[in-house]
């Protein structure tokens, strides 16, 4: 995880988990794209009516759960509070790639962990179990595509998912790749492999625990993949690359039979940074990403985090010797941004504002970056500039 088909802001979303058919679709984490990714649906947050209670973090005791009015009040109340650790652990993991100190990495690991693990006991407890089966009866009139319908629907599949799967693992998950983060940034910096190793190791070792505690039929990933792109399975992914590949080849022969026809020697001239960053700021505001509900910020690779629909975030670096990566990451995360900031508010704090599928976010974002960042009519607009 919303968005309609250019994900503009005050659009009512129609591709949002809410809308997304008879089916009920995981989160697609827009999270830091490095090593601190979500790997469970919703994990790091991988969004109806905002649930009564306070805005610090208390836990609603049963007795006060049952004075609401109904069980799908009683359950929202409950996804709020879930929302809310996960959310401020992607506040933890969007300040570790942007502002922490390098000296508090291993702390951050363990902070990460103990909200992850919090909020998977939470979420995979027994009465949260009651609470979605009783707001199951309450709904089952309804129409199966009305919002409350999709939000009892949607928990549903994240609960049993989830309850495959232990809450240590959530916590190792969490510190591993915590702790992988700031050694990957360090040995990207200096062009060796061997520091990050270990760490890349330990992670795709967590992922095969992970797909055997979920379960899967003939191929392994078909239990991660199904983390992005609910319901598919690899051998239809191997279909789609299967068609495309001998286009591809012959495509990538062509091009390299015209390299030196073009020369892209324009963009690897000296660019000065502030004056980079200032105008990836005002492409962006042109293309409507509200600033008074995100920000940009530098990190070693870009991404973008929601930790509401009032406050989404994006990141992007600077090349003072090449111009595409300050500008093109900028436009590609503002497109996942404008995606998460066309959410409906109606769907705050539920698990109904999460990404369709990662496909459909990346259609968001290379759209913006490619389809108009890269046009002739976006060039005669702004090179003049």
């Amino acid at each position: 995880m919303k968005s309609s088909s250019t994900g503009r802001p005050g659009r009512r979303p129609e591709t949002c988990r809410a809308r997304a058919g008879k089916k009920r679709w995981p989160a697609c984490s827009i999270e830091p794209t490095g090593p601190t990714a979500s790997i469970l649906p919703g994990l790091a947050h991988n969004r109806l009516t905002p649930a009564p209670f306070s805005d610090t973090l208390t836990f609603l005791h049963p007795t006060q759960r049952k004075n609401m009015t109904t069980a799908l009040d009683q359950l929202k109340a409950r996804l709020g509070e879930i929302h809310d650790l996960r959310r401020a652990n992607a506040l933890l993991g969007w300040d570790q790639q942007t502002y922490m100190p390098p000296g508090g990495s291993a702390s951050r690991a363990e902070q990460s962990a103990t909200l992850g693990k919090i909020a998977h006991e939470l979420f995979t407890a027994d009465e949260t179990g009651r609470l979605i089966d009783a707001a199951a009866l309450e709904v089952e009139r309804l129409d199966p595509d009305s919002d409350e319908a999709r939000l009892v629907g949607v928990t549903r599949r994240d609960y049993h998912k989830a309850r495959k799967v232990p809450a240590e693992l959530v916590a190792e998950i969490a510190r591993v790749t915590g702790q992988a983060v700031d050694v990957w940034a360090e040995a990207r910096a200096q062009s060796v492999w061997e520091p990050f190793a270990p760490y890349l190791e330990k992670i795709v070792d967590l992922n095969r625990r992970l797909a055997d505690a979920l379960g899967y039929g003939d191929k392994m990933y078909d239990a991660l993949l199904d983390q992005f792109e609910p319901d598919m399975k690899t051998a239809e992914v191997q279909a789609v690359f299967d068609a495309l590949k001998p286009e591809l080849i012959d495509l990538v022969r062509q091009i390299a039979a015209r390299a030196d026809t073009n020369s892209d020697e324009v963009l690897h001239r000296e660019y000065d940074e502030q004056k980079q960053w200032d105008f990836g700021l005002e492409v962006i505001t042109r293309y409507g990403f509200d600033f008074k509900r995100g920000r940009q910020d530098k990190s070693v690779h870009p991404f973008t985090t929601s930790f509401a629909i009032g406050d989404v975030r994006i990141t992007t670096r600077v090349d003072r010797h090449f111009l595409s990566p300050a500008l093109f990451g900028t436009l590609h995360e503002c497109g996942h941004a404008l995606y998460e900031q066309g959410i409906d508010p109606a769907y705050e704090r539920t698990p109904l504002a999460d990404g369709t599928s990662l496909g459909m976010h990346e259609s968001q974002s290379r759209m913006w970056e490619n389809l108009v960042g890269r046009s002739r009519p976006f060039w005669n607009f702004f090179f003049p500039k």
